[in-house]
C-alpha cells in the first residue's frame, strides 16, 4: 500500500537520480492510418491493444467534433482508425475491469473494451463540460475525472452519480488536469508548478513536488521510481518520490496525455496532430536499499 511514495520514508529507500543522459529514445511511430488530433493514449495488457482518443478538430478542442477512438497494436500499427465513433471531443481515458472510460466533454463514455459497443453514458450535471482526464480506481469500484474550465475533480459511481471529490484550490495559479490512481493515492497537480497527491480515503493532502514550472496534461507511473508528466505545449518530465525534477524530452511538438506500459517498456506520446509516438526511457536509476551498492 501506497508502496511508490512512502518507501522512500519509512523503508530507507534511496533515489539515486539520473544519469547526465536521462533521456527518451523514439521506437516507433504510428504511421499507417493518420490519425487525428489523437489527445490520450492507454495500453490494454489484457488485450495487447493501444487505445487512442481523436479529439477530430484542433481549433477548438471544446466543441463536439464528432471525435472518436482508434484501436493501434503494440508497434503502432491502426488496425481500426474509427473503432469508436458518435463521440464529441474524447480526451482522457481509462481501462478497468474489461471497461475503456472515457472523458467526452461533457459525460463520461463507458465502452466495453473487447467489443467497443457503448453500454452507458454518465451526463455530467450543468456547468461541467470540460472534462479532461480521467482515471478508475479498481480496488474501490470509482472513476475520478478532472474538469479543465471548473479546475476541480469529480469522482463518478458506476452507476453515474457525479460528485466533488476535489475542490478548486484557492490559489490564482489552480489548475486540474492529469489524473493517476496509484493504490490509495490519487496523484495530481492542483496548481501549477507543483505535483501532489490526496489519499484516498482521509482526503489528506501532500506535495510530491513544487519544482516544476508547467501545468500538467499528463501523470503516468514509471516503475517504483516515480512518475512521468507532459506539459501539452511540449516537454516531458520525470519526478522522482523525493520530488527532483528531470528534463526528458525538449518542447519539439505538443506532448498531450501520456502512458507509460512496463509491459511494452514504453512511453505512449499522443502529439496532438496525427500520430501516436513511443519511446524508451534512458538513463532513469533505479532506487536501492540503504547500505546497498547502486
Amino acid at each position: 500500500m501506497r508502496r511508490l511514495l512512502y518507501s522512500a520514508i519509512f523503508i530507507g529507500f534511496i533515489f539515486n537520480g539520473c544519469d547526465d543522459n536521462s533521456h527518451l529514445t523514439e521506437s516507433w511511430k504510428s504511421s499507417r492510418s493518420r490519425l487525428s488530433v489523437p489527445e490520450s493514449a492507454i495500453f490494454d495488457k489484457s488485450q495487447n491493444l493501444i487505445f487512442v482518443s481523436n479529439v477530430n478538430g484542433k481549433s477548438n478542442p471544446w466543441k463536439n467534433n464528432h471525435g472518436f477512438i482508434s484501436k493501434l497494436n503494440m508497434g503502432g500499427e491502426v488496425l481500426e482508425r474509427k473503432w469508436i465513433d458518435n463521440l464529441k471531443a474524447p480526451k482522457g481515458l481509462a481501462v478497468g475491469d474489461g471497461h475503456l472510460f472515457i472523458a467526452d466533454l461533457d459525460r463520461v463514455v463507458d465502452v466495453n473494451a473487447s467489443t467497443g459497443k457503448i453500454i452507458q453514458i454518465f451526463k455530467a450535471p450543468k456547468g461541467i463540460n470540460r472534462l479532461n482526464d480521467i482515471t478508475y480506481d479498481d480496488k474501490r469500484s470509482i472513476i475520478f475525472v478532472s474538469d479543465s474550465r471548473t479546475k476541480e475533480i469529480y469522482q463518478v459511481s458506476r452507476d453515474g452519480n457525479f460528485s466533488i471529490f476535489y475542490e478548486r484550490e484557492k490559489s490564482p495559479l489552480a489548475e486540474q488536469n492529469g489524473l493517476l490512481v496509484d493504490e490509495d493515492l490519487l496523484i495530481m497537480q492542483g496548481e501549477i508548478g507543483k505535483l501532489k497527491y490526496i489519499n484516498i480515503d482521509t482526503k489528506s493532502l501532500s506535495t510530491i513536488s513544487d519544482s516544476l514550472d508547467i501545468p500538467i496534461d499528463g501523470i503516468t507511473k514509471y516503475r517504483d521510481i516515480g512518475y512521468i508528466v507532459s506539459n501539452w505545449d511540449g516537454g516531458v518530465y520525470f519526478v522522482s518520490v523525493k520530488g527532483e525534477v528531470i528534463n526528458l524530452l525538449e518542447d519539439s511538438f505538443k506532448t498531450a496525455d501520456i502512458f507509460y506500459s512496463e509491459e511494452l517498456n514504453l512511453l505512449l506520446i499522443p502529439d496532438f496532430s496525427h500520430s501516436i509516438r513511443a519511446y524508451r526511457v534512458e538513463g532513469l536509476a533505479k532506487p536501492t536499499q540503504e547500505g546497498e551498492t547502486p
